[in-house]
């Protein structure tokens, strides 16, 4: 089964993630792509992080009418900082069956040569990149000529998280970038206010 693994923190899940997923799958012929909740990303601060079970079920509520697109818990079962390649380590001993393929923005593209063992992460997995808002990768760049890295043509989504906490945290409304169910959990208990 092909499944596609887009790591996250979800600080909140919002629709440009799904489009973002559903575009990727299509692309590829996915027949899944995992949202992995990621406890903590070593490159952001912790104490900032909702959380997890809190970020995980936004994540459910986000991909709850959509069979193919599955919030997964995997990695907080694993030792933290969470780090790509001993995910997917983890990931292909946990499910030898599948095939698995590595979403990310082109954003991480570029920072991915300072990643832990960028090789050994190639060597397990294709890497399907979908662009960012004000990224781009320079024609020279040699992770563009590698076979298993594969960039998308597809439409810029221009929306972050942060941009939604942010909106949130001066009571402005983001209900055109989250997902009613999310929009409503997030009101119910006030996060980010």
């Amino acid at each position: 089964m092909k499944t596609g693994l887009l790591f996250g923190t979800y600080n909140p899940i919002h629709r440009s993630h799904l489009i973002l997923a559903q575009s990727l799958a299509d692309w590829k012929s996915l027949d899944e792509v995992w949202f992995v909740v990621t406890p903590h990303n070593p490159h952001k601060i912790k104490e900032e992080l909702l959380e997890g079970k809190e970020r995980l079920h936004m994540v459910r509520l986000a991909t709850a009418a959509m069979p193919h697109l599955l919030a997964s818990d995997f990695e907080f079962s694993l030792a933290q900082p969470n780090y790509t390649v001993d995910s997917l380590l983890a990931f292909q001993n946990a499910f030898p069956q599948r095939a698995f393929y590595l979403l990310m923005g082109a954003d991480n593209l570029l920072s991915f040569p300072r990643w832990k063992s960028p090789e050994a992460i190639l060597d397990m997995v294709h890497i399907l990149v979908y662009p960012r808002p004000e990224t781009e990768i320079p024609g020279d760049n040699e992770w563009m000529r590698h076979p298993k890295i594969h960039l998308m043509d597809a439409p810029l989504m221009d929306r972050s998280a942060s941009e939604i906490r942010e909106r949130l945290g001066m009571n402005a409304d983001a209900k055109d970038d989250l997902t009613p169910e999310v929009a409503a959990y997030i009101e119910a208990q006030q996060h980010y206010r």
